[in-house]
């Protein structure tokens, strides 16, 4: 009797999800991920207003650079968690890259709750050979701001930062490695300025070129 009743009430479950998949409500859930809450859901919508591109994998390691240098920024106005931004940008693998994904999610334990950086260091592993991540460590660490905005170099620091993850751990040595890259006439500037994170360490970076930029257009 109680074994006939179980039999009935995962019956219902199952047509219930059956329905809800059909009304296009939620999108199927995938293993380990928890179900799709309604804010995932706004959030994916909003997403696709954007019309982010697929990603069906590649042997191409600039391309796989690419994809997700493009949907990282298109995420940013969004501000979701770093569990929200792996969760949808799931739903853009496709083909071999959806087969590869659904692989990960199959060794990892139920409710596992992803940061960004477990994230990219899964699909670093996977689409970067160990050579190109060395070349793009080297460049990281070679990074200068040159000729670049601070917002122009801060850019480039944050996509050539996932190949040197255990140095941007640690916030002070992610700090010290922006600085190092600064322009001398703008890090000399803020020698003396107590900056405790990287935050403010960009943004006193920015005021400080703000201000040479409104002295340089003073004396002309």
């Amino acid at each position: 009797m109680a074994t006939s009743m179980q039999q009935q009430q995962q019956m219902m479950v199952t047509m219930m999800r059956a329905m809800t998949q059909n009304m296009g409500m939620l999108p199927p859930v995938q293993p380990g991920l928890a179900a799709p809450a309604a804010n995932i859901n706004n959030l994916f919508e909003r997403f696709q207003r954007y019309r982010p591109p697929t990603f069906a994998g590649t042997h191409r390691p600039k391309e796989a650079e690419y994809w997700l240098n493009r949907v990282t920024k298109l995420l940013r106005p969004l501000h979701c968690t770093e569990a929200e931004s792996v969760e949808i940008l799931s739903y853009l693998f496709e083909k071999k890259a959806d087969l590869w994904w659904e692989s990960v999610l199959r060794s990892i334990p139920e409710g596992h709750v992803w940061t960004w950086e477990a994230f990219e260091a899964r699909f670093n592993e996977k689409y970067f050979p160990q050579t190109y991540q060395h070349e793009r460590k080297n460049k990281f660490l070679r990074l200068q701001q040159g000729g670049m905005t601070i917002a122009q170099y801060e850019n480039r620091f944050i996509e050539l930062s996932r190949y040197a993850s255990e140095m941007i751990a640690d916030e002070v040595i992610k700090m010290r490695r922006f600085s190092a890259g600064l322009r001398s006439d703008i890090r000399s500037k803020m020698c003396c300025a107590s900056i405790r994170t990287y935050a403010e360490l960009v943004e006193m970076s920015i005021r400080v070129e703000q201000d040479e930029e409104r002295v340089t257009w003073n004396r002309s």
